[in-house]
């Protein structure tokens, strides 16, 4: 099973903006968590977090892909398959 977590911050206003564009994504079967760089500070550390936004890409808990910036809303359900 697939994983996407959206690693963000209230402040980030690119954070802001992917939000908005991950609206218009079909995720199908991927499951998607949100974490609080602020709040979960320990689950960022964990994923070597350096900036935000960043979607990384889990498959059977183990991690295949990552990706930091703003995303259109095709380009991230490319990133997802």
């Amino acid at each position: 099973m697939k994983q996407l977590l959206k690693f963000s911050a209230s402040w980030c206003q690119p954070c802001k903006a992917l939000a908005g564009n991950m609206k218009y994504v079909d995720f199908g079967d991927v499951e998607v968590k949100e974490i609080d760089i602020d709040e979960n500070f320990e689950e960022a550390q964990k994923f070597n977090i350096r900036g935000v936004p960043t979607l990384v890409l889990l498959e059977d808990d183990v991690e295949i892909k990552r990706t930091s910036g703003v995303l259109m809303a095709d380009k991230i359900e490319e990133f997802i398959k």
